[in-house]
C-alpha cells in the first residue's frame, strides 16, 4: 500500500507522516506534498492508494484535488480529509468525490488509525472483488467463443429436433448470436484437400494443426474485413472450417461465391495450400441449418470428380459463370485492370466506388477522404513494385491528400480517384505486354497440361494475373470462357484418342482432364452431340 500526506503546513505534514505507525496498517510507503498541484503530480506518477489531504489549502483545494482524483482513477484509492469544525458542508461533497472518511484538527493519532485501519480495510476488500470480478470476465471471455462454438455446431451437424428449440433460442440470444434467428442464412464448408496426407508427411508433427489454425486465420479476417453482412465460424469434427452467414434474399449466391474466392485465394497465398469451398444450394432459418451442412458435406465429394481448389455448388463448377468485372476493392485486380484494361473498362469498374466507400462505414467526410487516401497509396505502391515509374507519390503523399481534401462528395471523390487510375493506366500502357501475349501464355500452359485439375485461378497464376482479369481478357481476345477453351482443347484431343482403338473410354477420360468417365461423357455429347461410342462407331471402330 502506498500512502500520499498532502499539507500545506510542514509541521502538520511532516508530523502526520512520522508520529502515525503507518507500516503497522500495512502502508510500505508514505509520501508528502505541500499542495494539490504537487499531490496531482505525485499521484498520476505513483498511484496511491490512501490519500489524506487537508481540505483548506492555498492553490488547489483538497476538494478540488479529490475531484480531479475522482476524474482520472475512478477506483482503486481512498480519501481521508483533514478538516476544522466549520467545514461538514465541505466534508460531504468530499465524501461523495471518493473520501472514505475525516478528521477533525487538532488531529488525535489513535482516531486516525482506527480512520487508517477502516480504509485499507476497504481497500483490500474491494481490490479482492475487483480481482473476483476480473477473474470472472476473463473465464467467460475465453469460455464465450468455446460456447459460441458448441451452438453453432449443434445447429448444422444436429438434425433439427422442436424439443430442443427453446433452449438453442435462449442460448443464441444469450450468446449474442440471435441474427441467426432472422432466417436467410447460407452455409459454406471450407476443407483442405488432401489433409489426411499431411500427417504422413516429414517435418512437424503439429504440420496438420498448423494449417488448419492458419485456414482459421485467413477466414476470421476475411469475414472482418469483406462480409458486410453477420457471419459466424465454426470448426465442424471433421477438420473443416463452417461459415454460416445471413445474406441478403438478392445476390446471395454471387456474395457467397466472391467470399469463397477470396478464400480460396488467400489459403494459396498465406497458408500455401489448396482448399475447396462448398456452398451450399440455398439459404434457409436455423431448422434447416443441417441439411445445407450435409448438403454441402456433399458437394465437396465433387472434388474427386472436378478437382480441388476451387469452390464447388450442387452444380458442380463448370456451370458456375466467370466473374469478368474486377472489384476494385481488391487491389490485384485494379492493379490488372490499369495495366491490361482500357479506359472504358476503368470507368465501368469505377461504378462499384460508391458501393466500396459505403461498405467502409466511415461516418464523416474526413474519414472517408482518409480511407480513400489509403486505398490509393496501397495500390500506389503495389504499381510501383510492377514498374510504375511516377514517384511523386513516395516523395511528397501530402499531394495526394491536399487533392482529395478540396471535395466533399463521393461523386467527386470518385472522379479524383478514377484520374488517378486513368494516369497509372498511361504509363503502364508504355511498356506492359499486350492482352494478346498473356492469353497466348495460357493457351500454350492449358495445351500443355490440359490433363490436370486446371481451375481459372491456377492457369492465372501461371501467366501473373489476377483470375477475373483472365476470364476478361479470354471473352475479349477469344470470344469464349476459360473452361470453354479448355472444354474445346480437351475434346480436341478426345477425338484423337477416340480414332485410336489402343484407348479404352475410360482411359481417355482420364487422359484428357477428366476422372469420372461418365461426366466425360455428358461433356463429350455436349460438345458434339454425340457419346464417345456413338463418335467412334462413325469413325467405323466396333464398340468395346
Amino acid at each position: 500500500m502506498l500512502a500520499l500526506i498532502v499539507d500545506d503546513e510542514l509541521e502538520i505534514r511532516e508530523g502526520l507522516r512520522t508520529q502515525i505507525p503507518w507500516a503497522d496498517y500495512g502502508v510500505e510507503e508514505t509520501m508528502v506534498a505541500d499542495d494539490g498541484d504537487t499531490a496531482l503530480v505525485i499521484a498520476r506518477a505513483r498511484l496511491p492508494d490512501l490519500v489524506v489531504t487537508d481540505i483548506r489549502m492555498n492553490r488547489m483545494s483538497g476538494l478540488e484535488l479529490l475531484e480531479r482524483l475522482s476524474a482520472e482513477r475512478p477506483q482503486g484509492w481512498k480519501g481521508i480529509v483533514v478538516s476544522g469544525y466549520d467545514d461538514f458542508d465541505i466534508v460531504r461533497t468530499a465524501m461523495k468525490l471518493g473520501a472514505m472518511d475525516y478528521i477533525l484538527k487538532p488531529i488525535n493519532a489513535d482516531e486516525l488509525g482506527e480512520i487508517v485501519t477502516r480504509t485499507i480495510g476497504q481497500l483490500r476488500k474491494e481490490r479482492i472483488e475487483r480481482e473476483r470480478q476480473s477473474r470472472l470476465q476473463s473465464h467467460l471471455t475465453s469460455a464465450l467463443p468455446k460456447m459460441r462454438d458448441e451452438v453453432v455446431r449443434e445447429l448444422i451437424e444436429v438434425p433439427y429436433d422442436p424439443y430442443r428449440e427453446t433452449r438453442i433460442l435462449h442460448r443464441l440470444r444469450t450468446l449474442e448470436l440471435d441474427w441467426l434467428l432472422a432466417g436467410h442464412l447460407a452455409l459454406l464448408l471450407v476443407e483442405v484437400d488432401d489433409l489426411k496426407s499431411i500427417g504422413t508427411r516429414e517435418g512437424s508433427p503439429l504440420e496438420k494443426e498448423l494449417i488448419l489454425f492458419g485456414i482459421g486465420n485467413v477466414a476470421k479476417q476475411t469475414l472482418e474485413e469483406d462480409m458486410p453482412h453477420h457471419a459466424v465460424l465454426v470448426p465442424d469434427r471433421k477438420n473443416r472450417w463452417a461459415i454460416v452467414l445471413s445474406c441478403p434474399e438478392n445476390g446471395w449466391l454471387e456474395a457467397c461465391k466472391e467470399l469463397a474466392g477470396l478464400l480460396i485465394r488467400r489459403a494459396n497465398q498465406y497458408v500455401k495450400v489448396n482448399v475447396s469451398v462448398a456452398i451450399s444450394s440455398g439459404c434457409g432459418d436455423t431448422k434447416r441449418l443441417h441439411a445445407l451442412y450435409q448438403e454441402a458435406e456433399d458437394i465437396l465429394m465433387q472434388k474427386a470428380v472436378y478437382g480441388g481448389n476451387r469452390m464447388l455448388t450442387s452444380l458442380g463448377w463448370e456451370n458456375e459463370a466467370e466473374r469478368d468485372v474486377p472489384s476494385i476493392a481488391q487491389t490485384d485486380e485494379v492493379l490488372d485492370l490499369v495495366r491490361y484494361g482500357t479506359d472504358e473498362d476503368i470507368r465501368t469498374a469505377m461504378d462499384r466506388f460508391v458501393e466500396m466507400v459505403q461498405h467502409w462505414g466511415a461516418g464523416h467526410i474526413r474519414d472517408t477522404q482518409q480511407r480513400i487516401f489509403e486505398w490509393l497509396l496501397s495500390l500506389f505502391k503495389k504499381a510501383a513494385a510492377l514498374g510504375w515509374s511516377d514517384r511523386s507519390w513516395e516523395r511528397n503523399p501530402v499531394i495526394v491528400w491536399e487533392r482529395l481534401e478540396k471535395f466533399d462528395t463521393l461523386e467527386s471523390l470518385r472522379e479524383q480517384s478514377e484520374q488517378f487510375l486513368l494516369a497509372m493506366a498511361v504509363d503502364f500502357r508504355s511498356h506492359a505486354a499486350p492482352p494478346s501475349q498473356i492469353i497466348q501464355e495460357a493457351d500454350k500452359f492449358i495445351r500443355a497440361h490440359y490433363a490436370e485439375s486446371l481451375t481459372l485461378p491456377s492457369v492465372a497464376a501461371e501467366v501473373h494475373v489476377t483470375p477475373v482479369w483472365l476470364s476478361k481478357l479470354f471473352k475479349k481476345e477469344m470470344h469464349k470462357t476459360f473452361l470453354e477453351h479448355l472444354t474445346d482443347i480437351r475434346m480436341e484431343k478426345a477425338k484423337r484418342m477416340l480414332s485410336d482403338v489402343q484407348y479404352k473410354i475410360y482411359e481417355i477420360s482420364a487422359q484428357v482432364g477428366y476422372k469420372d468417365p461418365v461426366h466425360f461423357t455428358k461433356v463429350f455429347k455436349r460438345q458434339t452431340g454425340l457419346t464417345p461410342k456413338e463418335y467412334r462407331r462413325l469413325q467405323g471402330i466396333a464398340d468395346e
